[in-house]
């Protein structure tokens, strides 16, 4: 506000002195450093990774449960039909759950945020090779033309269609298994699982995994992480398994 703007001739200067006294307190006060969102306790000493069964997706919660409104912002649009109109619980389940030491929620919530970055750039920056398809793609036509090519004396590799390519890059789980590995491990700016300064020591992790084969799809792992399965099977993961009773036995096999 300007003052001498706000005043005319022969007005009483009854408000000036406040105004110069407001203006005097709200520049000396001095401004506290800002920590940034801390949540409630235990905020972040647990990184839920989930995955589609049917299209390897992937997305990250700091919660167990997923959400609807919020989550589905992780899936990016890469085609008609590829992105899913709701989280459905039959399909989605945790693959993987990163838990950091007591107290240690900013390590987690800086591992959560650079795994999100990642994820991001996989699905925005993809190699040139991802408009081409595996072996394990090829279909019957595709084998007899690549034959046909080679007794030619030529060179050929299927490409994928444009729906192919856009289930390609929902396909994150092989990725988002990579980036754990590079993360925990104390790669990227900023990463808060370095503790100290310079080559600091890296916090403890423990990865539970609802299938222990999928850490292979990592090259290496670091020594500060160790590695166990979830406790319940991925489909009853924070649900109560029902008591059998008469009317709902529990079915066993045989």
């Amino acid at each position: 506000m300007n003052v001498a703007s706000g005043l005319r001739a022969g007005q009483p200067l009854i408000g000036l002195p406040r105004i110069c006294l407001r203006q005097i307190s709200h520049s000396g006060k001095r401004k506290e450093p800002s920590v940034g969102f801390q949540g409630p306790e235990g905020h972040g000493e647990k990184i839920w990774i989930w995955s589609h069964r049917r299209t390897d997706q992937t997305v990250y919660t700091l919660r167990d449960r997923l959400n609807d409104h919020h989550d589905l912002k992780q899936i990016p649009f890469n085609g008609k039909k590829l992105k899913p109109a709701t989280l459905r619980k039959d399909y989605w389940s945790p693959m993987a759950i990163i838990e950091f030491p007591q107290g240690h929620g900013s390590v987690g919530r800086s591992v959560f945020q650079k795994l999100r970055e990642l994820k991001h750039l996989h699905e925005v920056s993809w190699p040139e090779d991802m408009r081409l398809k595996t072996e394990d793609e090829y279909t019957e036509q595709d084998i007899k033309r690549i034959k046909n090519a080679k007794e030619e004396g030529r060179t050929y590799v299927p490409v994928r269609t444009k729906r192919q390519r856009g289930a390609a890059l929902c396909a994150q789980k092989k990725n988002s298994i990579a980036d754990m590995a590079a993360v925990l491990a104390g790669q990227g700016r900023g990463n808060k699982i370095v503790a100290g300064e310079g080559e600091g020591e890296l916090v403890p992790v423990t990865v539970n995994w609802a299938n222990d084969q999928d850490k292979r799809y990592a090259e290496s792992w670091s020594d500060n992480v160790t590695h166990g399965l979830v406790e319940k099977p991925a489909y009853v993961l924070g649900d109560d398994v029902p008591e059998p009773t008469k009317t709902n036995p529990v079915l066993r096999a045989t």
